[in-house]
């Protein structure tokens, strides 16, 4: 389960950003582009949320005047208090693995919650079930 917050709380957590994730194609898969593009114009343009280790994470768009759309990229950045060292990198995909679930599931279409889970586990994702 992913816990949103709102833009507040998230400069609350510090004013440093550390990018943690690029995706320069999200319309990879068309369904992922129309959702991103509808939930960051929701949300102001920046989708904020914690993760189970309680760093806080930002997801926005990136170079949106480079892509007629307004979407020529998405982001993650982490949050970071003045003497705060970034999550390491499994705490990190294990604090995003709650964000995709969600993305996959709010999208639906050819990928599933289940098929994302199942190749989490394969590959022994961070924060992915146990393969059974």
């Amino acid at each position: 389960m992913i816990t949103f917050l709102s833009p507040g709380d998230a400069e609350a957590a510090g004013p440093r950003e550390r990018r943690v994730l690029l995706e320069q194609r999200p319309d990879h898969y068309p369904e992922f582009g129309r959702f991103l593009r509808a939930e960051l114009a929701r949300a102001g343009g920046a989708l904020w949320f914690r993760g189970a280790s309680g760093a806080v994470y930002g997801l926005r768009a990136v170079s949106p005047r480079a892509a007629p759309d307004g979407l020529g990229g998405v982001e993650i950045v982490t949050r970071l208090s003045d003497n705060a060292s970034a999550p390491l990198d499994e705490t990190i995909d294990a604090d995003l693995w709650p964000l995709f679930e969600w993305l996959v599931a709010a999208v639906g279409g050819e990928w599933t919650l289940d098929a994302l889970r199942q190749t989490g586990a394969i590959y022994r994702l961070p924060g992915a079930p146990d393969r059974a």
